[in-house]
């Protein structure tokens, strides 16, 4: 399938590609992958109102849960005792 496209948006395409190094088609499947990725994270504005406000406080009772305490060199390590078994 062709796609026609106006002067300038070739001309952006052509530049993008060569910027990243890629062939044109490359460069605009990256692009249009991207720009969908950005409205898939967009989602969220499509829930109805009582989603929306389900979702909010959620992440309230989440952002109100105080940090967990585990080391970064075993983020497992709570989870076992000294011996190896399930906390």
């Amino acid at each position: 399938m062709n796609l026609a496209i106006d002067e300038t948006t070739e001309t952006m395409a052509r530049r993008l590609a060569r910027l990243r190094g890629e062939t044109v088609e490359q460069s605009v499947r990256a692009a249009i992958r991207d720009a969908l990725a950005r409205e898939d994270r967009a989602a969220p504005e499509r829930l109805t109102p009582d989603q929306q406000a389900r979702v909010e406080r959620t992440m309230a009772l989440a952002a109100s849960l105080p940090p967990l305490d585990i080391d970064p060199r075993d983020p497992t390590g709570f989870l076992y005792d000294e011996y190896g078994l399930p906390a």
